[in-house]
């Protein structure tokens, strides 16, 4: 028997952040609220963003539920459009990259298990690292590096 009571969150509660890739983010359950066993994100990617560099999770599976719009995936070989409804499990280590190719936003859930990437978000956000293009300046590539290893975040390529 547990001694935990259930998490409820109101509509439009949440943290709210700027995503680093454009688009809103609302962290909807934080790693604090599961003892660290997942998060779980509230996501809207505007039309035409090509999202972040390809990338993968070293410590983390990466779950994208569509509520909106379709979500293009890259993952490892495969490229596919997940519509409305679609579930897609990206196993740690896989190379990926979720992007919008259409004109419309499209709306996502993700889950990332086990926790530690809301720290990831917010700091990202403050800090404005850039996750969709190769930083020109020395110094934010460096510092950007820096960042990304402590989350077990790596960019990658196809």
């Amino acid at each position: 028997m547990s001694d935990a009571s259930a998490i409820v969150i109101a509509p439009g509660a949440g943290v709210q952040i700027v995503n680093p890739i454009g688009g809103s983010m609302c962290l909807k359950v934080r790693d604090q609220d599961t003892s660290g066993n997942y998060s779980i994100h509230d996501n809207t990617l505007p039309p035409h963003s090509p999202g972040p560099r390809p990338h993968r999770h070293l410590n983390h599976d990466e779950t994208f539920y569509v509520i909106g719009g379709t979500l293009t995936i890259r993952a490892g070989e495969d490229r596919f459009d997940a519509q409305s409804g679609s579930f897609v499990v990206i196993p740690r280590g896989v190379v990926h990259q979720p992007s919008n190719n259409s004109d419309q936003p499209v709306h996502v859930l993700l889950l990332f298990s086990p926790g530690g990437m809301d720290q990831f978000f917010i700091e990202a956000a403050r800090l404005r690292m850039p996750l969709q293009a190769v930083p020109a300046n020395p110094e934010v590539a460096e510092a950007l590096d820096a960042f990304t290893r402590r989350y077990g975040y790596e960019f990658a390529e196809f």
